[in-house]
C-alpha cells in the first residue's frame, strides 16, 4: 500500500499588495465581511492571473491556442527533477550546461525544478525584480529537446525580465510544455531522495495561466 510520507509546499504566500512583476498591480484584498461586525468574515481579492506561484499555459503567449483548462489534469503531475543553482550568480543564463548533468532524469515524466535562491529574496526590490537566474533561450532548446512535462523556477519569470524572456517562453510553451512560476524551493529536504510534484491551478475556463497550489511529496511501500 502506498502512503504519502512526506510533503513540502512549493507555493509562496499570497497577500495584499505582495511583489508582482512592476509591470502588473499589485494583488488587493479587501473585506466584505467583518467577523464581529457581520458575524461572517468575507474577503474580496483583485489580481490578474499571473500572480503569485503561478502557472502558464501555451496560450500565454498570442500566437498559441492552449488554454490551461484544456491541459488534462493528469498532465499537472510528475517525477520531480530538482537543479539547485543558487550558487550561480545575479543574472545567470541557465543554459545547456547546467541542465546536461541531470539528462538521464530528462524524460515526458519530468517537471524541472530551477532552485535559484530568488525565492527567499522577494521583495520590492531592484535584485528580486530584474536580477534573477533566468532559463536561457539555449537551456530553454534543451529542455524541449528532451521532452520534459513542465519546468518551474523561483521568480516571478521564467526567462527573466531581459530580452531572452519571450523566445524561452516561446520555446518552451510552444513545445506544450506548462511553465510554474514564483516558486518557493528552499526546502533542504527537496535535495534528498526522489519527489514527486502536483500543480493544482484554478480551474478556469480559457485562461492562459493560474494561480496554483504547488507541492512535492514521497511516497512510501507500507506493509500490511
Amino acid at each position: 500500500m502506498l502512503n504519502i510520507s512526506r510533503m513540502v509546499d512549493l507555493s509562496q504566500e499570497l497577500y495584499h499588495l505582495c511583489p508582482v512583476l512592476p509591470d502588473f498591480e499589485p494583488p488587493k484584498m479587501d473585506y466584505i465581511c467583518v467577523g464581529p461586525r457581520d458575524g461572517w468574515k468575507l474577503e474580496k481579492i483583485t489580481m490578474n492571473l499571473h500572480t503569485g506561484t503561478h502557472m502558464d499555459a501555451p496560450a500565454h503567449l498570442g500566437e498559441f491556442e492552449l488554454t490551461l483548462d484544456r491541459i488534462p489534469v493528469g498532465q499537472f503531475q510528475g517525477r520531480m527533477v530538482f537543479v539547485p543553482l543558487q550558487d550561480r550568480g545575479a543574472k545567470h543564463p541557465i543554459g545547456r550546461a547546467d541542465l546536461e548533468p541531470y539528462a538521464d532524469q530528462l524524460n515526458e515524466h519530468s517537471i524541472v525544478l530551477l532552485f535559484t535562491g530568488w525565492g527567499e529574496k522577494r521583495g520590492w526590490t531592484k535584485e528580486w525584480i530584474y536580477e534573477s537566474p533566468y532559463l536561457s533561450n539555449e537551456g530553454a532548446r534543451y529542455l524541449a529537446e528532451r521532452g520534459i512535462k513542465a519546468v518551474g523556477i523561483d521568480h516571478f519569470s521564467i526567462g527573466g525580465t531581459g530580452e531572452e524572456n519571450e523566445e524561452t517562453h516561446r520555446i518552451v510553451l510552444g513545445a506544450n510544455i506548462w511553465v510554474a512560476e514564483g516558486l518557493q524551493l528552499n526546502d533542504p529536504a527537496l535535495r534528498e531522495g526522489e519527489w514527486h510534484v502536483m500543480a493544482l491551478p484554478l480551474h478556469i475556463r480559457d485562461s492562459s495561466g493560474a494561480p496554483a497550489r504547488v507541492v512535492a511529496f514521497q511516497w512510501e511501500v507500507e506493509s500490511r
